[in-house]
Formats: C-alpha cells, sequence, structure tokens
C-alpha cells in the first residue's frame, strides 16, 4: 500500500472532513476521496462510514490508525537515518527553498557558507510552498527555507531567519506617496495589488478584518517585479513585503499602522540528529540570523 496514502488517511481519521483534510494535505477533494477508495478497495472493507456532514471510522478504519500511529514514524525514522548515512557518506548538505526566499539573502547565506567550507558538497532544490516533512524524509532536504510554518507537522522544527513587514506602495504621483505612514483602516477604498502568496494573503486579510473592512484587491501579482511595474504606471498601489521592493526612484514605500510583520524560517526535522555538515550549517546560520531584520 502507498505510504502516502496511509498519511492522507491519517489526516482524514483525525480531522473527520474531506475539506479540511484535502487543505492541509494541498490535494484536491477528488484526489483524497480516490486515495482513501483505492485503499478500501485493496483491504476489501470500507474505513469510512460517510454523511453529508462528516466521516467517522469503522471499526476496521480505527484499527488501521492505531496500527498507522506506530507505522508511520517508524517508517520515517528508518528514511532519516538512512538518509543521514548517504549523507555522512558523501559530505553533502542538502538544503530546499520556497520560490520566494530568494528576496531574504536565503541563497547569498548559503553561498557564503559554502565559501567558508569548500570541502562541503550542496545540493539545491526549489519546493512547493509551503513545504511539505516528504521534503525531509524523501532526502530532498536536511533544511528548508520557508516563508510560513503553518500547516507544520509537529515533527518539524523551526528557527527564526529573517522579519519582514508590509508596506503599502505606492506610485510618485499617487496622494498616498507623501505619506510616511497609513492607517490601515485608510486603505479600506483603495484598490490593491497583493502577492499571490496565501500566507500573506490571510496575515493582511485578518488584520483589514480587524479594522472592520476587506479590502479590495484589483490583482494577486505573481512576481514583484511585475506588481512594481504596475503600481509605477498608478494602475493601483501594492502591499507587498519590504524585502521584494528594492530601491526604486518611480516608487514610494508606505509603513502601515498597526504594524504587519511577519518572519521566516529555516525548517528542520526534530529529535533528528544533525549531519556533520548540518550541524556546521545550523550553527552557521544561527549565528547569522540573529539580526536578520530587513
Amino acid at each position: 500500500m502507498d505510504i502516502d496514502f496511509l498519511r492522507e488517511f491519517m489526516e482524514l481519521s483525525e480531522t473527520c472532513s474531506y475539506q479540511d483534510a484535502s487543505e492541509r494535505l494541498y490535494i484536491t477533494n477528488s484526489t483524497l476521496s480516490k486515495h482513501i477508495q483505492k485503499m478500501e478497495a485493496e483491504l476489501g472493507v470500507p474505513l469510512f462510514e460517510r454523511s453529508t456532514r462528516k466521516v467517522t471510522l469503522t471499526e476496521v478504519g480505527k484499527i488501521l490508525k492505531e496500527k498507522c500511529e506506530k507505522i508511520l514514524p517508524l517508517y520515517d525514522e528508518a528514511l532519516m537515518q538512512m538518509n543521514m548515512e548517504a549523507t555522512e557518506a558523501t559530505n553533502t548538505l542538502t538544503i530546499a527553498f520556497t520560490s520566494p526566499m530568494y528576496w531574504y539573502g536565503v541563497l547569498d547565506t548559503i553561498l557564503a557558507f559554502k565559501d567558508a567550507h569548500p570541502q562541503i558538497n550542496l545540493r539545491l532544490s526549489e519546493l512547493s510552498d509551503p513545504p511539505q516533512k516528504s521534503a525531509f524524509t524523501d532526502n530532498q532536504a536536511e533544511f528548508i527555507f520557508a516563508n510560513s510554518i503553518n500547516g507544520a507537522s509537529k515533527d518539524i522544527g523551526y528557527h527564526p531567519f529573517r522579519r519582514d513587514e508590509l508596506l503599502l506602495i505606492t506610485s510618485m504621483n499617487s496622494p498616498l506617496s507623501q505619506k510616511s505612514s497609513i492607517a490601515l483602516h485608510e486603505l479600506a477604498e483603495e484598490p490593491l495589488l497583493l502577492p499571490n502568496r496565501a500566507y500573506l494573503q490571510d496575515l493582511f486579510f485578518n488584520e483589514c478584518a480587524k479594522e472592520g473592512f476587506t479590502p479590495r484587491v484589483k490583482l494577486y501579482a505573481q512576481d514583484a517585479p511585475t506588481a512594481l511595474r504596475l503600481v509605477e504606471s498608478g494602475y493601483a498601489s501594492a502591499v507587498f513585503p519590504r524585502a521584494c521592493c528594492g530601491e526604486d526612484a518611480h516608487i514610494h514605500m508606505v509603513g502601515l499602522s498597526p504594524v504587519i510583520s511577519f518572519e521566516t524560517y529555516m525548517l528542520y526535522m526534530k529529535n533528528k540528529p544533525f549531519s556533520s555538515v548540518g550541524k556546521l550549517f545550523y550553527d552557521y546560520v544561527v549565528s547569522k540570523s540573529e539580526s536578520n531584520t530587513i
């Protein structure tokens, strides 16, 4: 039986909701449903009793859940130990990062570490956001740099890497460019561009909800250069992280009140020993990240 199907089964057994489980797993409801049906067909018995509102475990499902609670940690531990041995043998440091992390000096930090330790082999990969636990267990990475720890497994530890904040970005011709700070509620009627990143959208929408309004979003921009070019043209103002704005004479950055700040993180597996090169890298990042505020 596919080990990923067992993970999906466990998520569904804990949430008792296809919608909640699929959101946590970052797959569609239909995909999750098909996988559960395949498991039931393979076993020849139903694992869940379904109603219009929720699902509950059958007696067979309860037995499988009890066994999975033991099987999955053992499987992950075995993979981790084998990966650790392979990493030690090759003196290789495996690091992954989600695509927006170049804003925060992640590559500069990694390459500076490599320069300081030229004997170490470096293997990098880019992941979707947010990253999944499988990236650790399938030998993709010993460390992952990501913008969010929402939905992270309880087995995943983290160290803050860099702090940033959301700013209002306006064209130099906008009346808002005369301000050095703006109260969030003043943006209630302002058409805005937002990053196409769920964690930043959630962060901003939650703060706007506290102020009693829903922001008027004209576009969710995939990348910062697109948003900044549209801002410069006067199409709309934008709310983006400070780190992605750089120095541009054609735009103006306005602080928000209250300040909307967030952390970026270095993730790793808890309670698992680092490889020798991993321990070197961890200590290096911790020493460099203490004052890493944009």
